[in-house]
């Protein structure tokens, strides 16, 4: 399929092994950034998204060690093909929830809707009291409710209702300033109950006559009677916003659109089943993923190891290690670009990526990622093995398995194998320096995975940061640090000869300074304006119901965060009190108005002002070295565990170092952040069937404190385990060739000086 000459040099093996490791990080820091999204479509909490994004593990744990002891002895760049080609299909599986299971339109019965629109044979009399005018549904929800309450009171005129001159009348207002023409999309004939109000202020402030208002709102009723299909186009609108404003009709429009006219159950529910059908998908395409993502680790970096002098290894580990990094860097990039756009590609008026509720369209980044990762997969998959004894050739098959089988029959029973198996097993774990070190890479595990899997969620809620820009300050921030620290830890590696003990105590240095730095990001705090409406309504026990709101029915508002002209936040426009919506022209930031909760009654959201830059730009300033310091320990870490067991035991002990830290660090680690996340939540959506959906607002102290006081106490214990494998590894060697290995590179070396060497 491919030139034996060309594709049995190795720097096309080393290329196309470095490709496939950046497209598998790339996919691995995707995942992070898409975990929000996914939450909100389909309503899961963080409990139930920790454990979903922990099924990679269940696939993993069960297959690596396998893997990686029989694998090694095959052609490997074989092996790793097919689990690269593996993890190819399974981000373009983790895509499919969003096409198999579509937030679509619903069939929905608008009688009940329609018969209040109705108008009855007394509203529609030319003689109609001001009483039963102001019954009608439409204009008691846009009326404030003191307004409303004073007018029932007053005496009815019972004389004949006066024809409304509409000339001079604006039915197509502008907002005054630039004669911007305001988008009537979520208001039925809002300038004729403007000028009703107008007229109502004027009965009850001055005692003028009733004409002019009964006659406005009069003909506010008759204009419905001939309407019907277009006030329920328009009420279907704004029961279907992102926001909810004060009404109830709209309101009982919204809870009927979650209703099936067949069964009469939550048609959401119905769609979804409550979430469990999407959640069976991402589980088994994560499942498989962690089948895939066994085999490049456990296979390709002893494959390194076999075609690489040793003193040139620290420099090649920190090289994969950096191009590794760029992966996170352009997942989170690819993450950022594709929240900018909403799920479904048509967001809805009102709506923009800043908004805390935006969700973003995750599943491109899925299709893009997992379509480009097949080429270089399966270009690996069928990878030649080359000439035996060719300087050119990639050693494909394991050179110190190859001498064991030269030792042992080749006939061997299957029990003989599993006893090999074991015995090779018990050597590895009997090794005092592997083990600690295996504990504290699992230690870190724990602690990194689930903050890093959360981080876009606390920055979000906690500080107030886009979605979209968070993933492009994980990317610029920690994922660059951590690319640039792990560079620099090969190059100092291998400039100052770091071996044994001193490159012990630089991982354990390394490590006391990220807990320094982790424990004074405990004290960086601030409330963002999503914060500020759960701390301004403690008193209340984050009830938002009060008397101004009671008749407007927010009971199942979701969160829209506006602020008042005072920057007082409020947790939707229902809960502001405010009746009507307005938008100038295209501008996707809309005024809300007539809010009874409100001085002013008006809020919108360019009223809210982030209070929160500087403890950003603070919180950042020690993300960039916590990250870079993280990444200097990488490289002499990964070396003393790689020289820490015999050698023909070095794929087994990846396997097994592998299955433990997915055992007991990447698997736990999100559940357990999960519940932590979980435990600090004020206010919980309600799915279509009353249980808990997505967290709206958390606790800002709670969450800040115990996601890093965690963080913190797990990599203690991770610094005690550095410390253990610092005092037995005073005669470890990482740096120098083993005597054997010496021998092959020059055999190697003169063979490469025979092929230049002309024939005499």
């Amino acid at each position: 399929m491919f030139s034996g000459s060309i594709m049995e040099r190795i720097y096309i093996f080393l290329a196309l092994f470095s490709f496939v490791f950046f497209l598998e990080a790339i996919g691995g820091s995707y995942i992070n950034s898409a975990v929000q999204n996914i939450e909100r479509q389909f309503q899961m909490s963080s409990r139930t998204s920790g454990f979903m994004i922990s099924a990679s593990d269940f696939g993993y744990i069960p297959c690596v060690v396998f893997i990686a002891h029989f694998g090694s002895k095959g052609n490997r760049a074989r092996w790793i093909g097919a689990g690269a080609i593996l993890v190819s299909i399974t981000y373009l599986m983790l895509a499919s929830p969003n096409f198999f299971f579509p937030q679509g339109h619903h069939d929905i019965n608008t009688t009940a809707v329609a018969a209040q629109l109705k108008p009855t044979a007394g509203q529609l009399s030319p003689n109609s009291t001001l009483r039963e005018l102001l019954s009608y549904q439409l204009i008691r929800d846009r009326m404030p409710h003191d307004t409303y309450r004073s007018l029932m009171n007053l005496e009815d005129e019972t004389t004949p209702i006066e024809k409304y001159n509409i000339t001079g009348k604006n039915p197509n207002p502008t907002n005054g300033i630039a004669a911007v023409p305001i988008n009537n999309a979520y208001t039925i004939d809002g300038w004729l109950i403007d000028e009703a109000l107008i007229a109502a202020n004027d009965v009850l402030a001055n005692g003028t006559s009733q004409n002019t208002l009964r006659s406005s709102l009069s003909l506010f009723i008759n204009r419905r009677a001939n309407t019907s299909d277009k006030d329920i186009k328009k009420l279907r609108i704004s029961a279907a916003a992102p926001f909810t404003f004060c009404g109830k009709l709209t309101n009982s429009l919204r809870a009927i659109i979650k209703v099936s006219t067949v069964t009469q159950k939550n048609s959401k529910c119905e769609e979804q089943s409550s979430n469990a059908y999407p959640f069976m998908v991402f589980f088994f395409s994560l499942l498989l993923l962690g089948i895939g993502r066994t085999v490049p680790w456990s296979l390709g970096v002893p494959l390194l190891d076999d075609n690489i002098k040793k003193k040139s290894l620290p420099a090649y580990f920190g090289a994969i290690s950096s191009i590794r990094v760029l992966g996170p860097i352009c997942g989170y990039m690819i993450g950022s670009f594709c929240n900018k756009f909403y799920y479904t590609l048509h967001p809805p008026n009102g709506l923009t990526p800043a908004d805390p509720t935006w969700i973003g369209a995750w599943w491109m980044g899925f299709l893009f990622i997992g379509t480009i990762a097949l080429f270089p997969s399966t270009a690996l998959f069928f990878f030649p093995q080359g000439k035996q004894g060719s300087s050119s050739s990639v050693q494909l098959h394991d050179v110190h398995k190859e001498k064991l089988k030269k030792t042992e029959e080749d006939d061997r029973t299957l029990r003989t194998k599993l006893k090999d198996f074991g015995r090779s097993v018990k050597t590895v774990l009997s090794t005092k320096i592997y083990l600690g070190s295996v504990l504290g890479r699992v230690c870190d595990i724990l602690a990194f995975k689930g903050y890093i899997v959360f981080l876009p969620k606390y920055l979000e809620n906690h500080f107030g940061i886009p979605q979209y820009l968070v993933h492009r300050y994980m990317a610029m921030f920690g994922v660059f640090g951590f690319g640039l620290g792990a560079a620099t830890g090969g190059y100092i590696t291998q400039k100052l000869k770091l071996n044994g003990r001193r490159a012990a105590m630089f991982v354990m240095l390394m490590s006391t300074v990220n807990v320094c730095l982790y424990s004074a990001k405990i004290f960086i705090g601030c409330d963002s304006i999503v914060n500020s409406i759960g701390l301004d309504n403690r008193d209340t026990n984050y009830n938002f119901t009060r008397s101004c709101n009671s008749e407007c029915m927010c009971e199942n508002a979701r969160l829209y965060p506006v602020c008042d002209s005072q920057g007082y936040a409020y947790f939707s426009p229902c809960h502001a009190g405010c009746r009507e919506a307005k938008q100038y022209g295209s501008d996707p930031i809309l005024d809300f108005t007539s809010c009874e909760c409100v001085k002013g009654g008006v809020v919108s959201k360019k009223f809210c002002e982030n209070t929160c830059k500087t403890s950003t730009v603070v919180f950042f300033l020690t993300v960039l070295p916590g990250s870079f310091v993280a990444g200097l320990g990488v490289v002499p870490a990964m070396l003393i565990l790689l020289r820490s067991v015999p050698p023909e035991s070095r794929s087994l002990s990846l396997g097994l170092q592998g299955m433990a830290v997915s055992l007991f660090g990447t698997l736990p680690s999100p559940i357990i952040w999960g519940l932590v996340i979980d435990a600090a939540c004020l206010v919980w959506d309600k799915t279509c069937n009353g249980a808990r959906g997505a967290c709206s607002i958390y606790h800002p102290d709670r969450l800040r404190i115990w996601m890093h006081l965690l963080y913190v106490v797990i990599r203690m214990v991770a610094l005690i385990t550095d410390i253990y494998v610092w005092k037995h590894a005073k005669h470890l060697n990482i740096m120098d060739e083993p005597a054997s290995e010496e021998k092959d590179n020059i055999r190697r070396n003169s063979i490469k000086m025979q092929a230049v060497q002309p024939d005499p």
